[in-house]
């Protein structure tokens, strides 16, 4: 599938006993919304005696502005919920037994002793180490298609019409094949894709979204009945969809994935919601509308100076998470299987040839607008084409190569620079760019990869 622009095409791009969510953003709240309440799953590392350094799932019980403060651990219900080194137990099981486990936890809160005892405050200056990506998928389930992750592109208005694409009324899909991180660790600006002089990603974007995970195998060709039936097997978290735009704007068919799957460029959390709970209201699905938000600190301003670059509302979405699904289905049902390149050239694809999305996978459901690409305005585009001797080609080569020369300029990030984004009722990540400082090439440049009609199979893990 090709989207075409003028001259570029781009991309998107816990209520424990009755407590309410709090919302990580200032907002009026309206009736419905103060009634909100769910449980909030968090993944840590613990400190406590009987859990000390084992991974735990456990339940937010108090957040400062999204930031999760206190959190009790759900060992006492499912004791594999606490974990020393890999645990023995899939994580889409480890996660029902969770949202099962925090039920339970709310059910028998009166029992005040065992709620203290497997309580703990995090500590706030080594979040990084110690808050962990909701869904933990390893690079060996994604190369093996055990686990996918999903990327769905320009499903707002508003970030449509800032990258001047034309969508048709399709969907932008494209597989983000990237090991998620936590909401406080590192974003490594990595370095440049393409068999070119190695160099520091320049043009690096933010794309805060609303992220769901599977809890169940989803399978296109026999989708569950409803809405409702839908959202009850899946979970929600905030997601920044980290790209670097080069290969993006350079190649507007399957750049997508190369550029957005270098490692760190999938931060997740601080911690997810069941779907049953949060039933995000887009444009045509869901109850509850909610605020969606990204800010930068950048390095070179004063500590006080931050910017708002996104705020928006899910119901501006184009598609919700159930109309994602459908849209999937109905693709499948023509025989198109999307497949791109990935950052080392290797096909990747959205699911198998069967059109199963294995249980524990990633759906992320785009970004609203006030990323840090533009599209060029119209005497911007023939002086380009001008200067690149009327091929699109070289006119976007010397594009890229503009913003990179004067990229102080531009609202792309820079090492140094502090980004804050959040989705009400899901919290708020909070993290840095940091350059790398090794100089070697990173990934191919290349055709042929993903050859037509190729039927793509997961390996057991059996």
């Amino acid at each position: 599938m090709r989207m075409r622009a003028i001259l570029f095409s781009t991309t998107a791009c816990v209520v424990l006993l009755g407590m309410n969510l709090a919302s990580p953003v200032a907002a009026t709240q309206t009736q419905e919304d103060e009634a909100f309440s769910a449980f909030r799953v968090i993944r840590y590392i613990s400190s406590l005696p009987a859990h000390r350094g084992q991974t735990c799932y456990g339940l937010v019980l108090a957040d400062d502005n999204g930031v999760p403060t206190k959190v009790r651990a759900l060992s006492d219900h499912y004791p594999p919920l606490c974990y020393a080194g890999e645990s023995r137990h899939a994580q889409p099981r480890l996660m029902q037994w969770a949202f099962e486990a925090a039920e339970a936890a709310a059910l028998h809160g009166k029992e005040k002793g065992a709620i203290d005892e497997l309580s703990e405050f995090l500590p706030q200056d080594r979040l990084a180490e110690v808050v962990l990506p909701p869904v933990a998928i390893s690079a060996a389930e994604l190369d093996k298609l055990q686990r996918v992750v999903i990327g769905a592109g320009i499903n707002y208005a508003e970030h449509r019409d800032e990258v001047g694409v034309n969508t048709s009324g399709e969907l932008l899909l494209f597989p983000k094949p990237v090991v998620p991180t936590g909401p406080y660790a590192p974003v490594r600006a990595g370095m440049q894709i393409g068999e070119i002089p190695a160099r520091p990603v320049l043009l690096l974007d933010y794309e805060v979204e609303l992220g769901l995970v599977l809890l169940e195998d989803l399978n296109l060709r026999q989708l569950p009945s409803s809405y409702d039936a839908f959202i009850d097997k899946v979970a929600f978290f905030v997601v920044n969809d980290v790209s670097d735009r080069e290969p993006i704007i350079l190649d507007d068919e399957t750049g997508y994935t190369r550029g957005k799957s270098h490692p760190t460029y999938l931060p997740i959390g601080p911690w997810m919601v069941r779907g049953s709970q949060l039933r995000p209201r887009t444009m045509n699905e869901g109850d509850h509308s909610l605020q969606i938000g990204l800010e930068v600190y950048e390095a070179t301003a004063s500590p006080d100076n931050v910017q708002s670059r996104q705020l928006a509302g899910t119901d501006a979405m184009l598609r919700g998470p159930w109309a994602i699904v459908r849209y999937m289905s109905e693709m499948l049902a023509r025989g198109r299987i999307i497949c791109m390149r990935d950052a080392y050239g290797n096909p990747r694809y959205l699911h198998d040839a069967d059109g199963v999305i294995p249980a524990g996978s990633l759906i992320i459901t785009g970004t609203p607008g006030g990323t840090a690409i533009r599209e060029p305005g119209l005497w911007q585009k023939a002086e380009l084409f001008l200067r690149g001797g009327f091929s699109l080609e070289a006119a976007r080569q010397i594009f890229v190569e503009d913003a990179e020369h004067d990229i102080g300029a531009t609202a792309y990030l820079e090492g140094g620079d502090r980004v804050e984004s959040w989705v009400e009722y899901l919290g708020r990540q909070r993290w840095s760019v940091v350059a790398d400082a090794e100089r070697e090439p990173y990934g191919i440049s290349g055709a042929g990869a993903c050859e037509p009609g190729s039927r793509p199979h997961p390996v057991s893990d059996k």
